[in-house]
């Protein structure tokens, strides 16, 4: 099961975060860019993510473990939401860490550019992460008017491309109006 930790200086504005870190493991080709160009991480090809049953081993030599971390925070300057992640090619987090190319590589259809994606300092770690520019969040939760729950209904929107961030199917009942409870 993944968890969402609550971390920072919850009392302060723009001082807390959602952190999420999973561990999974990645077909090499993706990772050596020596497969056709037409896969990508999707979860409708063999290449998909998914979580390690055994953290200690790969299904097989062709695959290489990939540690995933994602952070959501508030951006005090975009006055959005912001997410923010970083994917590291070992065992352990901090160590091999994932490039802006290959981050793109691994975005289902590779349909990233450089304008959308881009290295950052975390503005309450002090770390470098990978960002998806908030530039458009603030439209993009404006037309999401019939949603009871804007931040998952941007969320839902923007994971895909960081690192293919799945959500899940639970999640939708808190945007949708016939299920929320008055």
């Amino acid at each position: 099961m993944v968890i969402m930790n609550f971390l920072g200086k919850t009392d302060i504005p723009g001082q807390a975060y959602l952190s999420r870190e999973i561990k999974t493991f990645v077909n090499n080709n993706l990772i050596t860019g020596s497969d056709d160009g037409s896969h990508s991480m999707n979860s409708n090809d063999m290449y998909k993510m998914s979580e390690v049953k055994d953290p200690f081993e790969a299904s097989s030599d062709q695959e290489v473990p990939l540690i995933i971390e994602h952070h959501i925070l508030w951006s005090m300057s975009y006055s959005v939401p912001v997410l923010l992640f970083n994917g590291f090619l070992s065992d352990f987090p901090g160590i091999n860490p994932v490039s802006v190319e290959l981050a793109q590589r691994l975005v289902h259809h590779g349909r990233l550019n450089y304008s959308e994606l881009s290295q950052t300092i975390h503005p309450i770690l002090g770390k470098t992460f990978l960002q998806l520019h908030p530039c458009m969040s603030k439209e993009l939760i404006q037309n999401t008017s019939k949603s009871k729950n804007k931040l998952v209904s941007w969320l839902s929107a923007v994971a895909p491309a960081a690192l293919n961030f799945q959500l899940k199917n639970e999640y939708f009942t808190l945007t949708n109006e016939s299920e929320v409870c008055h």
